[in-house]
Formats: C-alpha cells, structure tokens, sequence
C-alpha cells in the first residue's frame, strides 16, 4: 500500500488552485467522478485532491486521506474488521475505491488505481 492523495472540499474551485499554486503545487488533472469535478494537484510527490461542491453547500470538515492498493477486493475481504463507510465503487477510468472508517473516526480511501 502508497500514500495517494489528501482531498479537500471546495466550493470555490477556482480560487482554491490558485491559492495551492502559490504554495508551489502544479496543476496534475482534472477528472469528473460521480458527478463531482475534481483536480489533482502535486507537489515533490504529494498529490491534493480538490473536490468542488455546490456554491451553497455548507463546507464541513470532510476531508480524507487516500492510500492505493493493488487489489481493493482482496484488502477489503482479507480486513473484515474495516467499518466500511461508502462503496466499493468502480468509476470511468478504470479506478476501484472503498472508504473505511479509521480508528478515531478519520475517513481513509482504498483506491485500486489498475
């Protein structure tokens, strides 16, 4: 299992890649899943993850942090103690991803990126 990504809600994009930018982070894609438009954004090997919500959204402090697996079924099968919070779910592209809850309540992502 990697580090992947942290993501963070925004529901002003725009102004949210700028800000990282000026902290040095350049621009690494840009994806919809479930409906949500996403950017990737890195820096010296760190991925953020910003996630645009709708403008009168109240922002909560919904973050996670995401680790990638090489087989998401087989991690979820083998960890039946793992309190599963959402998914699995299969996108577009070709990614697997299941949210777990860790032990003190934090929301960690499995994402099968193959």
């Amino acid at each position: 299992m990697t580090f992947h990504h942290v993501a963070i809600e925004t529901n002003r994009l725009g102004r949210a890649v700028q800000f990282y930018k000026k902290l040095g982070f350049l621009f690494e894609s840009e994806i919809e899943l479930l409906g949500e438009k996403i950017i990737f954004m890195m820096l010296d090997g760190f991925r953020l993850e910003l996630v645009l919500v709708e403008e009168d959204v109240k922002l909560t402090p919904n973050k996670h942090i995401a680790f990638e697996v090489e087989n998401l079924d087989e991690m979820l099968e083998r960890h039946h103690e793992f309190i599963l919070y959402e998914g699995p779910y299969a996108f577009e592209n070709g990614w697997q991803s299941a949210f777990i809850i860790g032990p003190s309540g934090e929301v960690i992502e499995l994402l099968q990126t193959s």
